[in-house]
């Protein structure tokens, strides 16, 4: 087998996308993967001109409105300072514009034509056994990518200010209406992917996969904010924070995308847990549990969600106040009202201890005490302005129904909340010595229950609190009574996780909010540190309202011939649910039952096994990531990883011959994370056998992207072992590329390629 030549090797080359294949010997590719320039979308800006001034750039800029504003690849997402080559005729110079770029052409036939061509040489160098990842968006007939010049124009309008009046000479940009494709009409949808497939088939490719990539309520979440710092958030409010608002993800802060409405379709979920926590939610809004992301439709009793513990402030706020008007403030939301400037605390003649504290509480803050002893009963009344503004800061509500912890306390450390939590306990807590544990009880205040929750998730307390009813003169009260342990296991035998589901049922909800956060493994957690997955669908945004937004894109698989390199088990996921092997053969209908009917033995004789991992799925979920860099298409690493990972080997491949080693499988035994704790088993590598009988030294496959732009596909190659091959026409892309191809780390992970071998060489069946 011809080697790529070493001067291409992970690094983006500035070329023409055929010119650049034309360097690559035949067959020394294993896997490309790559997300060709879509029709009518962008001018990347790589044109020649012929005429007018040497000097001119032949860009117009487009008017700016906030000059704060970033560009397209940053973080704001606007538009306010993109430079606008004219399309033909340069406005400025006069010069004519020769363009070569993929994707602007005027006939759809034409484009589909010249991505075939270059599809055809990818094939060529492809080795037999290789694969081809394809990622392609489709347009609508008369505009660009789905969009019409007016939608165009208009959606430009709302990020920038700039006028909705179509300006005539641009390309990408607003410009005049496109002429509509032979065959289609007006808003027709192109469906590029699918014409691009069937002429890949029609031009020799097998085609072996058609991949969804979906580009992906009340209830409160933990946040941070540039201005208020650590605060806890109702969902419906996010929408003011939105770019400015972290959300915690269980092991950092994560910017959040966006929030938007969702519709209800009436399979709405309510979650019970063991904590007496109540979540509401879709059907499909997905959650990390013990056993993998599940969606909400898909959980059972038993399923255990994953929890964090909540951080506290980086600067926590603890300066003027201390932990013992902490511990004021707490015992004042358990028994103290407010009449101006006094404040009554209710308590048990035999609390000395607490009227001791209280007395030096209230000196160290300028204040001063009375009290008065009736019977069993201790009225202590508190005077002075300063523990009046002390609780107007931290504790929020007036009355038993409405009362809760003030924003502010959020923005303390855990110390302070924690004495905040202590001066509850003591005043509405009953501490049972025996068990280690604090008892509650109170009325049903939903405002203090989500307190309670966030303090014991910033503590690492467990706490339990369910819903219950107390006898109360001739009726009954609403309270929610439960426990708080300070300990994180009890060491019971029969000790329940509190994140475990307990009750599922249909819920009635006023409103469904999507949520989208930036960083792998696009998760956040709620107020009370339960995990949830990023939710919100983020396609790029389409001012229409006569049709869906667009929220997938297409992936083909596609292969040179019937058979091809695929690693399944490099790409293998956990079960949604319980999952067996294949049933061996036993005829479906067994002997008739003692009892006259016919008993379904198959699944007995089947089920041998709980297996706790599947083959990879042809609908990938995956969200848009953020980039810093000046590129239009960037997308997501995620989608890249599957596709090396399944097209090329781990291990590597022969030097001499090419052919990729393939991984030896056991399934092994051991404990599923289902509810029955019955065994279950799970692919597990024995070893790697070679693909040929060369008896030569193994090296890295190899996975070109033969339009490379900013190198994504680079770096996930190169991240996991493989080498690279990328072209692109464009300079400033290219050195982006080269650029985050050179941060890299030098000890990039090297597969251990010591596992017991296998002389014996097998081609790996499609």
């Amino acid at each position: 087998m011809s080697r790529v030549p070493s001067e291409l090797l992970n690094t983006v080359t500035v070329s023409d996308v055929l010119a650049g294949l034309a360097r690559v010997p035949t067959g020394s590719i294993h896997c490309a993967v790559t997300s060709p320039p879509y029709w009518r979308l962008r001018d990347y800006g790589t044109a020649r001109w012929d005429g007018g001034s040497v000097s001119c750039d032949h860009v117009e800029r487009m008017a700016r409105k906030d000059a704060k504003r970033q560009t397209p690849g940053g973080r704001g997402g606007s538009f306010a300072d993109t430079p606008i080559q004219f399309s033909e005729v340069c406005g400025k110079c006069g010069a004519h514009r020769i363009d070569d770029q993929i994707g602007i052409e005027e006939d759809m036939d034409e484009y589909l034509r010249r991505l075939v061509v270059v599809f055809r040489e990818v094939r060529r160098v492809l080795r037999p056994d290789g694969t081809f990842w394809l990622n392609i968006g489709d347009s609508t007939a008369g505009g660009r990518a789905g969009r019409t010049d007016e939608e165009e124009a208009s959606l430009r309008a709302r990020h920038d200010g700039t006028s909705t009046r179509p300006k005539a000479g641009r390309a990408g940009g607003a410009g005049s209406r496109r002429a509509v494709p032979r065959g289609l009409k007006q808003k027709d949808l192109c469906m590029i992917p699918a014409r691009l497939a069937i002429a890949l088939q029609a031009d020799g490719w097998w085609l072996r996969s058609e991949i969804v990539w979906c580009l992906s309520g009340g209830t409160y979440v933990y946040a941070r904010t540039p201005r208020r710092g650590v605060c806890v958030v109702l969902v419906k409010d996010l929408a003011r924070y939105d770019g400015a608002l972290e959300l915690w993800n269980g092991s950092r802060w994560t910017r959040m995308l966006g929030v938007s409405p969702s519709r209800k379709d009436g399979r709405e979920i309510e979650i019970t847990l063991r904590s007496g926590e109540r979540i509401q939610c879709s059907a499909t809004h997905m959650f990390p549990t013990s056993r993998g992301l599940a969606a909400a439709s898909d959980l059972v009793v038993g399923d255990v969600l994953v929890r964090c513990r909540l951080p506290e402030p980086d600067a926590p706020k603890d300066c003027a106040i201390d932990e013992d008007a902490a511990w004021f403030a707490g015992l004042y939301l358990a028994e103290g009202s407010r009449s101006d400037d006094t404040i009554q605390l209710a308590g048990h003649a035999r609390e000395e201890d607490r009227w001791t504290r209280v007395q030096r509480v209230a000196a160290k803050y300028g204040g001063s005490t009375t009290r008065t002893v009736s019977g069993n009963r201790m009225d202590i009344r508190v005077h002075g302005r300063m523990l009046v503004a002390i609780l107007e800061e931290l504790v929020r509500g007036r009355v038993a129904r409405d009362k809760g912890f003030g924003p502010a306390v959020w923005r303390y450390s855990n110390r302070f909340v924690d004495a905040m939590l202590r001066g509850y306990l003591e005043g509405d807590g009953h501490w049972d010595a025996k068990n280690q544990r604090w008892r509650l009880g109170f009325t049903r205040n939903y405002n203090l229950e989500r307190d309670l929750r966030v303090a014991c998730a910033r503590l690492g307390y467990r706490l339990r609190l369910t819903m219950a009813f107390a006898k109360y003169q001739n009726g009954r009260r609403q309270i929610f009574r439960g426990e708080i342990r300070t300990t994180a296991h009890v060491g019971h035998w029969n000790e329940r996780d509190y994140a475990e589901v307990v009750c599922i049922r249909p819920a009635r909800v006023r409103s469904l909010y999507d949520i989208g956060v930036a960083d792998e493994p696009h998760i956040f957690a709620i107020a009370s540190g339960i995990l949830t997955h990023n939710s919100k669908a983020n396609p790029l945004p389409e001012p229409v309202t006569s049709r869906p937004s667009r929220a997938h894109e297409m992936v083909y698989l596609l292969s040179p011939s019937s058979e091809y390199f695929y690693d399944s088990v490099a790409v293998r996921g956990p079960v949604s649910g319980g999952a067996h092997h294949r049933g061996n053969g036993v005829h479906p209908k067994a002997a008739a039952a003692p009892d006259g009917t016919r008993a379904n033995g198959s699944f007995c004789a089947a089920v041998r096994e709980l297996v706790d991992d599947r083959n990879l799925r042809d609908v990938w979920t995956l969200a848009t990531e953020q980039t810093p860099y000046e590129h239009f298409a960037c997308y997501p690493e995620r989608l890249v990883e599957p596709c090396v990972l399944a097209g090329t080997s781990e291990h590597g491949a022969c030097a001499e011959c090419g052919a990729p080693w393939s991984r030896v499988t056991e399934r092994r035994r051991g404990r599923s994370s289902e509810r029955a704790s019955r065994d279950a088993t799970a692919a597990v590598t024995r070893g790697w056998e070679p693909g040929c009988s060369c008896n030569a030294p193994v090296v890295p496959c190899v996975v070109l992207d033969p339009f490379a732009g900013t190198a994504t596909t680079g770096v996930v190659a190169r991240r996991f072992g493989r080498d690279f091959v990328g072209f692109d026409l464009n300079p400033a892309y290219a050195s982006i590329g080269r650029g985050r191809l050179g941060a890299l780390p030098a000890d990039a992970p090297v597969v251990n390629r010591e596992l017991p071998l296998f002389a014996a060489a097998r081609r790996r069946a499609p």
